[in-house]
């Protein structure tokens, strides 16, 4: 399981003890009592220049919440600058809930419908963020349901309001459209979190395959001592993407009419669509950073975990990642693992401490070699939650395979 950290867990518990005895003893009601929460001062690092995207190589947040938003899509006309610029708003319209801005977000997902509609996006980050307030950047390429869209993106923020460990707060937006049930912003409060990798149901329609997957995510958080309501964030990954209507629907009928935001990705694969999701849990920090578990009815696998449980307190977002480019698939895929290894060094971090893995391979030569290449680089005890979406692009057209990646200091 998880690798000792006790050098970070002893200072949380003795900073706590120091705190709650000497700081006018007995705390406040609206005073935080997990060791993590207590002595977590907000702090956000950057860490290199992604050249590729205009963000950063990897953002390093420790000691705020983290708000958590739905999919935007641009919209009207051929002007994929105009489009960046409709998303970005709606992302700070959203955050506006959570009391929290642009300048305070750490990751930016970014969904694009062909490779060219990437340059307005990265030009719109070199303009409307300072270059110390940059995000990591993850992007990926497909369609959209509305086929006048030429960009998406999601976003996590920090922000200072914080439900308590093991709350999430769902926030809606009454200036953004939006389906009926489905919220713009979901809380991540500090203290434990866990990824889920994503699960697929093998059923015919979207409808049936949406309701199916969702059963088997409320089985994962029902192994975790954990219900819906933990739920922060959930992605599908499905085909066809003309659909994904339904399959939103679908999931705030699961929710009884009140989901958390959701984002959806085009794929091709023999499932219909699959799920994974973002939640909280009350669980207390433990003397492990990080906790890899597989359900009893799932087969272990030495390339990845059914869920990735993180106590240590802070969180690394990894940009996307690519290799050279023109490379076959063996070169870009060593290549990429060699920088990500570079930059969990600097956001002191390892391979051994990764907490979630998305891997977008455009190419099937690209996927099976992935597959053949991560034992290489993975304790076989410790693989991250995963999910492997193949996509129709990665932005770049002469680059067949990115990654993003989460993760938690080693120390």
């Amino acid at each position: 399981m998880g690798t000792s950290s006790t050098a970070w867990f002893s200072a949380l518990i003795l900073t706590a003890a120091l705190c709650l005895t000497g700081c006018g003893g007995e705390p406040s009601p609206d005073t935080p009592e997990t060791a993590a929460e207590v002595t977590s001062e907000p702090k956000v690092r950057r860490i290199g220049d992604n050249e590729l995207t205009g963000g950063v190589d990897a953002v390093v947040t420790s000691g705020s919440a983290l708000a958590h938003t739905a999919q935007f899509f641009g919209s009207g006309g051929d002007d994929a600058g105009k489009q960046v610029d409709q998303v970005l708003d709606s992302i700070a319209k959203a955050l506006v809930e959570a009391g929290t801005t642009l300048q305070d977000v750490v990751k930016l997902n970014v969904y694009v419908a062909r490779a060219g509609a990437f340059r307005a996006v990265k030009a719109a980050i070199t303009k409307r963020f300072p270059e110390d307030k940059r995000p990591a950047i993850s992007l990926v390429e497909g369609a959209f349901m509305n086929t006048a869209s030429l960009v998406a993106m999601d976003a996590v923020a920090t922000t200072a309001q914080n439900p308590g460990a093991g709350v999430t707060t769902w926030k809606k937006a009454a200036s953004l459209s939006g389906s009926e049930g489905a919220n713009h912003i979901g809380i991540l409060p500090t203290g434990t979190r866990v990824y889920i990798s994503g699960r697929a149901a093998r059923k015919g329609t979207i409808p049936e395959a949406t309701q199916a997957t969702m059963v088997q995510i409320k089985d994962t958080l029902a192994f975790l001592g954990l219900g819906l309501e933990h739920v922060v964030h959930i992605k599908s990954f499905m085909q066809p993407i003309a659909e994904m209507d339904q399959a939103e629907q679908q999931i705030i009928e699961f929710f009884d009419g009140d989901a958390p935001p959701m984002a959806f990705t085009e794929w091709s694969s023999t499932n219909p669509i699959e799920i994974e999701v973002i939640a909280t849990s009350p669980d207390e920090p433990q003397s492990t950073s990080l906790e890899y578990l597989m359900p009893p009815d799932d087969k272990p696998s030495p390339v990845f975990s059914r869920v990735a449980k993180l106590y240590h307190p802070a969180t690394i977002y990894v940009s996307g990642l690519w290799g050279p480019a023109g490379a076959d698939s063996d070169k870009q895929i060593h290549e990429i693992f060699a920088s990500l290894k570079q930059i969990l060094s600097s956001a002191e971090s390892d391979l051994n401490h990764l907490a979630k893995a998305t891997y977008y391979p455009s190419q099937d030569d690209s996927s099976s070699m992935l597959n053949e290449i991560r034992p290489e680089y993975y304790d076989p005890k410790r693989p991250p939650a995963a999910s492997k979406a193949l996509v129709s692009g990665t932005g770049f057209g002469d680059r067949t395979i990115t990654l993003d990646m989460i993760a938690v200091p080693s120390q």
